[in-house]
């Protein structure tokens, strides 16, 4: 079965680029013959932190439901055989590595780059041709965007809870049309946006489990992507209201650093931790 070729980035040309939300996203192709443009059935790969293989892309929608941090959005492909519309990377600076989205794919379409190991390889193919829409210039996905906090700083995740809090206090200002939360989506991907932006995370940092703080709810098991928690028993006889008879143990060389089992415990006992 063909799949996205992983050396893409050392073997393929730059061909064009497209808009992305906040920066524009690459365009790989094997050569110039081998990019035809959106309406052809010659996509190439799109991204480069977050690189799908529109050729390849079948659209059932998996990463878009998959990624926890709404990188995706569809885009149309007409006249395209593996499908008319594709998952396009439009906030690709946003991506949190945690590989959720390459997990579920189906025909291994999408590939996961943290954004460190790029540009490391001075032989990287230039542009050779340009979007008639948009300049090809490098795509950049900054070390800040992914990690933007201080290293020493321990922080706790703001939980779902107090993020929809905030939402609704947000919403609650504004006259809203008939059509009330998908008119707002945007009120809430700005308030989820800020509360990412203030987690250390990647592959420097580690989540911790502070015990007495756990329930055992396993939320953080369910989230993690890499199975990197376990439930380990805990010196108690009998549950109890405050505490489960199991807590969360953090698996230390599994461990991606990608914040979603803090995104999940509902009682803040996990924080990012730097690992020096």
């Amino acid at each position: 079965m063909a799949e996205i070729d992983k050396n893409f980035m050392s073997t393929y040309a730059k061909v064009a680029t497209h808009d992305g939300d906040d920066e524009p996203i690459q365009i790989w192709a094997k050569d110039t013959d081998s990019y035809g443009g959106v309406g052809s059935d010659k996509l190439g790969i799109w991204g480069s932190v977050v690189a799908v293989d529109f050729d390849i892309c079948v659209a059932d929608g998996a990463c878009i439901e998959a990624c926890p941090v709404d990188v995706y959005d569809w885009i149309d492909t007409p006249n395209h055989p593996a499908s008319d519309k594709k998952a396009i990377m439009a906030r690709e600076p946003d991506c949190i590595v945690c590989r959720a989205c390459e997990e579920v794919c189906p025909v291994v379409a999408v590939l996961i780059t943290d954004p460190g190991d790029i540009g490391t390889d001075s032989g990287t193919s230039e542009v050779i041709e340009e979007s008639e829409e948009t300049p090809a210039t490098p795509a950049e996905a900054p070390q800040e965007s992914i990690m933007a906090t201080d290293e020493t700083t321990s922080l706790f995740f703001h939980k779902p809870n107090k993020w929809l809090g905030r939402a609704k206090d947000v919403l609650a200002k504004e006259e809203l049309p008939t059509t009330g939360i998908e008119k707002a989506k945007d009120m809430f991907k700005d308030l989820r946006k800020q509360t990412l932006d203030s987690l250390p995370r990647g592959k420097d940092y580690i989540a911790l489990v502070d015990n007495e703080k756990c329930i055992g709810c396993t939320q953080c098991v369910y989230f993690c992507n890499f199975a990197s928690i376990d439930m380990i028993s805990w010196d108690l006889q009998a549950r109890t209201s405050q505490f489960e008879s199991k807590k969360a143990l953090i698996l230390e060389d599994t461990c991606t650093g990608c914040t979603l089992c803090a995104f999940a415990c509902p009682v803040e006992a996990i924080t990012m931790e730097s690992r020096v």
